[in-house]
């Protein structure tokens, strides 16, 4: 048994490199974005897709 959520019942949209759920984006520049709670970088192709 395991005490992780399972992603797949995530109301949040998975992080495109590592499958975790993404509940905020951090920017801290015009090219530079990571995923929250995960911490992955982002590019702005892959922020726009999430948000959308």
């Amino acid at each position: 048994m395991t005490d992780r959520p399972d992603p797949d019942d995530s109301p949040f949209p998975p992080c495109p490199f590592c499958e975790t759920p993404v509940v905020s984006i951090t920017s801290s520049g015009p090219h530079t974005h990571s995923a929250r709670p995960c911490g992955c970088e982002l590019p702005l192709a892959d922020v726009q897709e999430i948000q959308a």
